[in-house]
C-alpha cells in the first residue's frame, strides 16, 4: 500500500489498486499500465453516453482515484453523446487506447466487458441497472446484468 501519511488518501489509493487489479486479472495481461489505460478509456466511453446526472450518481460509487480518472476531460455540455451504436462506442475505446505492439488491434468489446464486470463487482446493483437502463440497447447488451454475478450484490434501492 502507498504511504502518503494521509490515511484517507492511502485508503483511496489502496481501493483503486484493488479495482485495477481486478481489471488486470480479468484481461489476463502482464502490463498493469495497459490495464489502467483500458479502465480509463472504457470509463470515458461510458461516461460520455450518460446524462450529467447519471454520471454524478455513478461517480459517487467510484473510488476517489477512479472518480478523478472518470472526470478527466469531462465536458458536461456535450453529454450525452449523440453516438448511440455499439460500433461507435467500441471505436471510442479503440481510439483512446494505444494499440498493441506490432499494430495488432485490441478487442474493445473485451475491454468494455472486463471493466463492466469490475463495476458490477463493486458498484451497487441498483446503480448498475440505472446506468444500463440509460445506455443505448446495443451497448447495454454487452454489459452483464449484476444478477449474472450470482446475485452477490443486493439491489440498492
Amino acid at each position: 500500500m502507498s504511504d502518503t501519511g494521509l490515511q484517507n488518501l492511502d485508503s483511496a489509493i489502496h481501493t483503486f489498486q484493488r479495482w485495477l487489479k481486478d481489471v488486470h486479472e480479468k484481461l489476463g495481461w502482464e502490463d498493469r499500465r495497459k490495464s489502467y489505460k483500458a479502465f480509463s478509456v472504457v470509463l470515458h466511453a461510458l461516461r460520455d453516453r450518460l446524462t450529467v446526472a447519471q454520471s454524478a450518481h455513478l461517480s459517487a460509487q467510484l473510488p476517489l482515484i477512479a472518480r478523478g480518472i472518470y472526470y478527466d476531460g469531462f465536458v458536461p455540455a456535450r453529454m450525452p453523446s449523440r453516438e448511440r451504436h455499439l460500433d461507435q462506442f467500441l471505436d471510442h475505446i479503440r481510439d483512446g487506447f494505444d494499440q498493441a505492439p506490432g499494430g495488432q488491434l485490441i478487442d474493445a468489446e473485451r475491454l468494455a466487458r472486463a471493466v463492466f464486470e469490475v463495476l458490477n463487482d463493486h458498484v451497487s446493483a441498483g446503480e448498475i441497472e440505472d446506468v444500463r437502463g440509460e445506455l443505448p440497447t446495443e451497448i447495454a447488451r454487452i454489459w452483464p446484468s449484476p444478477a449474472a454475478n450470482g446475485g452477490q450484490r443486493p439491489q440498492s434501492r
